[in-house]
């Protein structure tokens, strides 16, 4: 362990502080020292420079995926899965992903736009006769939810159970170890419980597409398949939900901006990168050093934790101008919201879809929404998502568009 005086900054990205503006505190560390060591949880690397993520984003010999014997992420979380493909290195990440890409490709999230609308619009035909709603609770979270179980096959309507084992993992893995650890496990074995029910009953759906799949003679074992699930549910349900909560907080407080995109929703069609870029909800994700290396000058030691924080990286002045400003006319939209290199976000184009479709939803139906601000919640942990719990608003009752 280096001297105390090494440390570069105390940053606890799970703390209420960070919270507050994690945005903020990424970018004085990233504007400081791009490649910092802080002294939080024993110790770990804050990467917060465009260039230097993306650098060892690409460098999987020295900033490795895979987690060591005490589990993976800043603290680690012992006993959590290693989740496939995220948690693996080349060559293993690249047969894992094999397995997923037709099912993820832009033609197949294109696909599913017609159902992704039909269920946007059920969502909102429950509460637009009432003139306000919570749009987390009642929209952006539940839709993400309910489609990838309807994906995988499995029964929609225990989304909210789902919904709570995620957010356990999330976002209560370091204020509740314990219970966030029961909340691994019941959720592990309910999947196990679908696989299972999948493989006797071959019933539709991604789970028994991919018990059966076979790539390169080789098919996914039961540990396997819990280990990807575990991921499809946890990336489809939570990230989606918190970049279209962080994008309408965003649209409400800028009248043009809403105006711009009620008069031309196709702007959404690139605007989208720019929420990406702009409000990203993945502040980062974890690597572990696999060898001593020396990184843009400092001494990283075999052993050593590091966060790649992409949220840091994606309002990177050296990249972007005006890294703090919106703009949905940006020039440069290469942001890092879904990683790069080998374990780029296989679910982007679903996620791109299914933002695109609730705001353009919302800002038809209730274009005159206005946010309860002293109500709006955020999940305490921003560590790894930054999300929004609770966005309460009001605005003109419309009418249903089914009886």
């Amino acid at each position: 362990m280096e001297r105390a005086e090494a440390y570069d900054t105390d940053l606890d990205q799970h703390s209420a502080e960070f919270m507050q503006d994690p945005y903020g505190a990424l970018a004085q560390l990233r504007d400081r020292c791009p490649v910092a060591k802080s002294s939080s949880y024993g110790g770990f690397w804050v990467i917060t420079g465009y260039d230097e993520i993306f650098e060892a984003l690409h460098d999987t010999e020295v900033f490795s995926s895979t987690p060591d014997e005490n589990g993976k992420g800043v603290p680690p979380a012992p006993g959590s899965p290693q989740l496939a493909p995220i948690d693996f290195d080349p060559p293993d990440v690249g047969f894992y992903r094999s397995f997923l890409f037709k099912h993820m490709s832009p033609g197949a999230a294109k696909k599913m736009q017609p159902t992704i609308a039909e269920m946007t619009g059920d969502f909102i035909d429950a509460f637009i006769e009432k003139g306000h709603a919570d749009l987390s609770q009642e929209l952006f979270t539940a839709l993400p939810a309910q489609l990838i179980l309807r994906v995988l096959g499995f029964d929609d309507t225990r989304w909210r159970e789902w919904m709570g084992w995620v957010h356990g993992f999330v976002h209560e893995r370091v204020a509740d170890p314990e219970g966030s650890m029961n909340k691994i496990l019941a959720m592990a074995a309910q999947i196990v419980t679908e696989i299972n029910e999948s493989r006797e009953s071959q019933r539709p759906g991604l789970m028994t597409l991919l018990i059966n799949d076979e790539q390169d003679g080789r098919k996914l074992t039961d540990a396997d398949l819990v280990n990807m699930v575990f991921l499809l549910i946890l990336g489809g349900m939570d990230t989606t939900a918190g970049l279209t909560g962080n994008a309408l907080l965003r649209i409400a407080s800028d009248d043009k901006l809403r105006q711009r995109i009620i008069d031309d929703p196709q702007v959404l069609d690139r605007g989208t990168e720019e929420f990406l870029r702009h409000d990203t909800p993945t502040i980062g994700l974890s690597r572990r050093v696999a060898k001593d290396a020396v990184f843009h000058g400092r001494k990283l030691k075999k052993g050593d934790r590091v966060l790649l924080m992409y949220a840091a990286g994606n309002r990177d002045p050296r990249v972007f101008d005006d890294p703090d400003v919106l703009d949905l006319d940006r020039p440069n939209t290469k942001h890092m919201a879904f990683a790069l290199g080998v374990h780029r976000c296989l679910g982007s184009n679903l996620a791109r879809v299914m933002f695109k479709t609730m705001i353009t939803e919302v800002l038809s139906r209730m274009p005159d929404f206005q946010v309860v601000t002293d109500r709006v919640e955020r999940y305490p942990d921003a560590g790894d998502v930054y999300a929004v719990k609770h966005l309460p608003v009001t605005f003109t009752p419309g009418t249903r568009r089914k009886a």
